[in-house]
């Protein structure tokens, strides 16, 4: 499908802002800037000796290898704090995908609900029955794939929905969230018996159906624009907050 185009929520942007300052103020807790001013120095140092001596081989490789060795203690001084900043960004990264990252179906367009099982089946499985809420059309019948434990279905939106489908599976009911037309704010494409499956994709998780695994949804990807640049959400984040960052910088004096 291709990707929706909205206007860069303000949301995203305050959010932004907010954690270039937090991760700015982690990354000063964390790091050892005299570590790292030292070594940016001798990196410096180095650069400068190679401009000076340039006709001088021996001097020339010397620093090389110097400006090499000074690189290795900067990376290094920079490895941890780096790590322990990035740890907020990783864990708050499903939730941010699922705000910012997806649409909901556009009225008009069709999706596949995927149903899968924890392990593979075979004729004994029983037939699975899917109702779809107002708006929705389930337009294919169920589509199984032993090998993959799958079984799948098209759907149509033909109005706008926020509502759950439901699938029985002999005496198991289950449902998923689908939501088309106007924005839909959260958005998760997977309900999951799975905690890790939960954490990476959170927002809906089932319970009660011990033989299944997940219920997918495929929803349009989603770019965000600012006059006529469209870019990811990741985009948008990155360069917002390292401006925040930058900005706090001084006023903070961290080193990088």
């Amino acid at each position: 499908m291709t990707p929706a185009v909205e206007s860069l929520p303000v949301s995203l942007a305050v959010f932004s802002v907010v954690a270039g300052v937090a991760m700015l103020l982690l990354f000063r807790a964390v790091s050892r800037p005299d570590a790292i001013r030292t070594a940016r120095r001798r990196m410096q140092a180095r650069l400068l000796e190679l401009r000076l001596f340039g006709d001088e081989p021996a001097l020339v490789w010397r620093a090389q290898v110097g400006l090499l060795t000074a690189n290795l203690r900067y990376l290094r001084a920079m490895l941890v704090p780096i790590a322990v900043v990035s740890i907020p960004f990783v864990l708050a990264f499903p939730y941010l995908e699922a705000l910012y990252g997806r649409a909901p179906l556009p009225v008009g367009s069709s999706t596949v609900l995927t149903l899968r099982m924890r392990d593979p089946f075979g004729a004994t499985l029983p037939s699975p029955r899917i109702t779809a809420p107002p708006g929705l059309r389930v337009e294919t019948p169920a589509v199984r794939v032993p090998d993959a434990r799958e079984i799948s279905w098209e759907l149509r939106a033909e109005g706008p929905v926020s509502q759950p489908v439901r699938i029985d599976l002999g005496s198991v009911a289950m449902s998923k969230m689908v939501k088309a037309g106007s924005r839909g704010g959260y958005l998760a494409q997977t309900a999951s018996t799975s905690p890790m499956a939960w954490i990476l994709d959170p927002g809906e998780h089932l319970t009660g159906a011990p033989a299944v695994d997940s219920i997918h949804v495929e929803y349009r990807g989603l770019r965000l624009s600012v006059w006529s640049w469209e870019l990811p959400w990741e985009a948008w984040f990155v360069a917002i907050s390292m401006v925040a960052a930058l900005v706090g910088k001084s006023y903070w004096r961290v080193a990088f």
